[in-house]
């Protein structure tokens, strides 16, 4: 089996990111303890705070855009919308900021950002990859748990992709 992006393409077809939670939340939820629709008056009381603040204020290291989309979610107190209906919605851009909150995913959203992750790695690696690491480290720690969200052709897939381009 070659790893090319039309084999991965084929094998992990175009997977909808459903209800699982996004890298960007995940990424809200390792500072904040709780996710933007679970922001409520008492802990935006208890740490004196706006809706605003709490993104701000956190110094996070996101593009303006992301920035943006927290506030929203903050204030709304619901889930971000980032525009990502499948994985090929994922840009390099995204994995490169967030992918160091991998660990936190379910095994299913884990799965959603590990075909976004190797298909950038595929498409263009003079690119700055140190973002693949994350999921390399992920599927190693958490493989018995997360193996049953994909296929056998799927497994083979990542198999044959970890023994080529991380021997």
């Amino acid at each position: 089996m070659n790893i090319t992006t039309t084999v991965l393409e084929h094998i992990f077809s175009t997977t909808q990111l459903e209800n699982q939670r996004t890298l960007f939340e995940e990424d809200f939820y390792d500072t904040h303890h709780r996710y933007f629709d679970q922001i409520d008056d008492d802990y935006l009381l208890a740490t004196n705070m706006s809706t605003a603040d709490l993104i701000l204020k956190w110094g996070f290291d996101w593009p303006d855009n992301y920035l943006e989309i927290g506030i929203e979610a903050a204030k709304h107190r619901c889930r971000p919308y980032e525009n990502m209906n499948s994985w090929k919605d994922i840009s390099y851009e995204y994995l490169y900021y967030f992918s160091d909150s991998c660990s936190c995913l379910s095994s299913k959203g884990f799965k959603f950002f590990l075909i976004a992750a190797i298909n950038i790695y595929l498409l263009d690696q003079k690119l700055n990859m140190n973002f693949i690491y994350f999921f390399i480290d992920r599927l190693g720690r958490n493989w018995e748990k997360d193996k049953e969200c994909f296929s056998n052709d799927q497994q083979a897939f990542l198999r044959k992709f970890l023994q080529t381009c991380f021997p």
